[in-house]
């Protein structure tokens, strides 16, 4: 809690009281619906309950922290939500995702986020020691708080939104709804998600993986709207190449990150019409994420139509965890066993290999 000239800021679990103080601010309803938030405060509320929950009823977890600014002579001013999620089964990493709702009146943003990311970190119930956060790579206070706590940028990926009505019903837009002979899209299973989770680890750095540290099972939790994979048939088996994944972040339209490996395959450029296809047919069509660096993929997006938008930078924390050797009774130390072959007199010259005259 930071407190000036009768002025305080305190991090609270979200409450019912604050919705109706989120309601209140101004061109906020129209970003963050109600039931999106009530939704967030029964999964907050679940969450309380982990510790009394098995495996895997507590696989995938929600936390939201309100950052709240007060005084005794004004009403309470929610400024920032922090939505905490837990980023695999066993919850050793969790994703930030910071909402800004309102302009500090007394503090400075920088004082606010301060504030609010130490909070989480040393949360009680997100107990871990790896964190990702996105950010937008052109805010400076954000990017100079989280690298005070020890984040380092990851990777950046851009954001690039369905075409426009008018685009998406042209007839060039559905020329290609069939992927060629030889690829299919296939939903994601047990089968494919293996060959998935290659791809992924494959196309980001050691660093990133470790922070992760995900697992083939923890893609089934993010199977469902819209992710899928693109296979090849190779000797009568499905060899996955490509896929697009759910990323949930914040509470934001549907995401979809385009996954393939580091070598680029002209039959993903052949096959990916198909899928955007698909998508533009969902009733809430989804934004795809797609590595800053990847040109191929902006090519492909580009000639479909779609639009290039934002672009955010991926940032990660880890804390490795320090092992204790364990005191094993009946262990000498090395020299006291190697004291009886230690030389008793001086060691005699070594023999010279001169040849003799």
């Amino acid at each position: 809690m930071a407190t000036t000239a009768g002025f305080r800021l305190r991090v609270e679990p979200l409450k019912v009281s604050h919705l109706g103080q989120i309601a209140s601010v101004p061109d906020v309803c129209s970003s963050i619906q109600n039931s999106a938030l009530q939704s967030l405060l029964v999964q907050s509320w679940f969450s309380r309950l982990e510790q009394f929950l098995p495996d895997p009823l507590n696989a995938r977890l929600t936390r939201v922290l309100a950052l709240i600014e007060s005084s005794c002579e004004s009403t309470d001013q929610v400024e920032t939500l922090l939505l905490m999620r837990s980023g695999n089964r066993r919850s050793s990493c969790w994703n930030l995702d910071l909402l800004s709702l309102a302009s500090p009146r007394h503090f400075s943003r920088q004082q606010g986020l301060r504030l609010l990311v130490q909070q989480a970190l040393s949360d009680d119930i997100a107990r871990c020691r790896s964190w990702l956060v996105r950010c937008d790579p052109l805010d400076q206070p954000q990017l100079d708080v989280l690298r005070e706590f020890g984040f380092q940028p990851l990777r950046q990926v851009r954001v690039w939104n369905p075409p426009n009505a008018a685009a998406s019903s042209s007839p060039e837009s559905k020329s290609s709804e069939l992927p060629p002979d030889g690829l299919c899209w296939n939903s994601l299973n047990r089968d494919n998600a293996r060959q998935l989770l290659a791809l992924e680890q494959a196309s980001i750095s050691p660093q990133h993986r470790q922070i992760l540290d995900r697992q083939w099972c923890d893609l089934l939790d993010l199977s469902g709207s819209g992710s899928m994979v693109l296979t090849v048939d190779r000797d009568g088996t499905n060899a996955v190449i490509a896929g697009l994944i759910r990323r949930p972040w914040g509470m934001d339209s549907p995401r979809l990150e385009v996954l393939r490996g580091p070598a680029w395959d002209e039959r993903i450029g052949s096959g990916l019409p198909a899928a955007l296809s698909q998508l533009l047919n969902q009733q809430c069509s989804p934004s795809l994420l797609v590595p800053e660096e990847d040109d191929q993929l902006r090519a492909v997006l580009a000639n479909h139509g779609w639009q290039e938008a934002n672009l955010e930078m991926m940032l990660g924390r880890s804390i490795w965890r320090r092992v204790h050797q364990r005191n094993l009774g009946g262990l000498r130390p090395l020299e006291s066993m190697l004291g009886r072959l230690q030389p008793q007199q001086p060691p005699l010259p070594n023999p010279s290999l001169a040849p003799r005259r």
